[in-house]
């Protein structure tokens, strides 16, 4: 469900400049957009969780359930763009401010979660270069690996946390446009 609010709101956020003729389409396009967005944190996710298994006691069964956990955020992504596709609100002047306040804050999340994660990736360079001059690479290269998982999971709860925050925003925002949707009934 909170994936959902993500791609409904994502997708006012982008239509707040479509010309009315097109809102269908446009609707249609940013609801798309907010699967590729939810897609990357399933992604960012499943790649914290496979640097999680390589220092598990039982690798096999850990990267089993990475796999397992990715494969079902991923269908809910899917099932969510057609969620979302099917929740556009009325296009009107107040709507289309909400949704120009929505996609700055998202922009703002997606420039933090970007460097976040690009910042844990260097570290985990570095971490991982000095590991070659250790008495115990191995170790080294584990210990390495558990704080780059760890750093990825903050970034995508980060990621996930921020468009969360948009979300409400937009909420709050729609509701009070006039003929808006006082419950959120499309977010839902």
């Amino acid at each position: 469900m909170k994936r959902r609010y993500v791609l409904a709101a994502l997708s006012v956020a982008l239509l707040a400049a479509a010309p009315r003729s097109a809102w269908g389409a446009q609707c249609s396009s940013a609801c798309a957009v907010g699967k590729r967005t939810c897609m990357a944190e399933a992604r960012t996710a499943f790649s914290s969780c496979r640097a999680t298994c390589r220092t598990s006691s039982s690798p096999g069964q850990c990267r089993t359930s990475c796999l397992a956990d990715v494969a079902a955020a991923r269908k809910a992504c899917r099932s969510d763009l057609t969620e979302c596709r099917t929740s556009c609100p009325p296009p009107s002047p107040c709507t289309e401010a909400c949704g120009q306040q929505m996609a700055s804050c998202m922009r703002g999340v997606q420039t933090t979660g970007k460097s976040c994660g690009q910042d844990c990736l260097d570290q985990g360079r570095s971490a991982a270069a000095a590991c070659r001059q250790a008495t115990d690479p191995a170790s080294c290269l584990g210990a390495a690996a558990s704080q780059l998982a760890m750093c990825l999971k903050g970034c995508a709860s980060g990621v996930h946390d921020g468009a969360a925050d948009c979300a409400a925003m937009l909420r709050a925002c729609i509701a009070a446009c006039p003929g808006g949707s006082p419950s959120g009934a499309f977010l839902d």
